[in-house]
């Protein structure tokens, strides 16, 4: 009798090691942009090379960042990119491009020695902003600064930098994401514009 306690007590403390551990933080929520370029681009016969985009310090993360008055740096809780926004913005932005039917090709890797066009990107700005008056909503601010060079030699085409705000945005994670969705597909598509015309 003794030995079967023994041998019971044994068996619920295994059984209580084996139970899953349940952390009390919420879960992170992972949040996508899907940039709309509609823009009626012509074909040209040149090869896109789009290298990894740079970015700001406070915005090189997977956290989606806000800034509070008057420069607090700050993220939204349990929220987050699906990768670092560079690599993120990256992905898309090849992307959106290579839709476009703008370019024979538009690659992330150098396509021969000859490729013909080499576009840098640099993000800075990709945040929401608090209302300084202190109302409950938000200014949405899309920064990217394109540089596009040319030939095996590089020569400078183009240097311009482009910006997209959405005001009072409300204080909502979806809303505040919609909006940053809404502002990179502006400014995605005046990017595909100036490309054309820099051709």
């Amino acid at each position: 009798m003794k030995y079967l306690w023994l041998w019971l007590s044994l068996v619920g403390l295994l059984a209580g090691c084996s139970a899953p551990l349940k952390s009390d933080l919420p879960n992170e929520q992972v949040y996508r942009l899907a940039p709309v370029v509609d823009i009626a681009a012509r074909r040209l016969p040149l090869t896109l090379y789009v290298p990894p985009l740079t970015a700001t310090p406070a915005l090189d993360s997977a956290r989606i960042s806000l800034i509070k008055p008057p420069s607090q740096q700050d993220f939204i809780a349990h929220s987050r990119w699906p990768d670092e926004l560079p690599s993120y913005l990256h992905a898309l932005i090849l992307e959106g491009l290579a839709r476009s039917e703008g370019f024979q090709a538009v690659s992330e890797q150098r396509l021969g020695r000859d490729a013909s066009l080499k576009l840098l990107l640099r993000v800075t700005d990709f945040q929401a902003e608090y209302s300084a008056d202190g109302k409950d909503e938000a200014t949405i601010v899309v920064g990217i600064t394109a540089t596009l060079l040319t030939g095996k030699t590089p020569n400078l085409l183009k240097q311009q930098h482009y910006e997209a705000r959405q005001t009072h945005v409300a204080l909502r994670t979806g809303s505040i994401v919609a909006a940053m969705n809404q502002a990179l597909s502006e400014v995605m598509a005046a990017l595909l514009v100036d490309l054309q015309r820099a051709l």
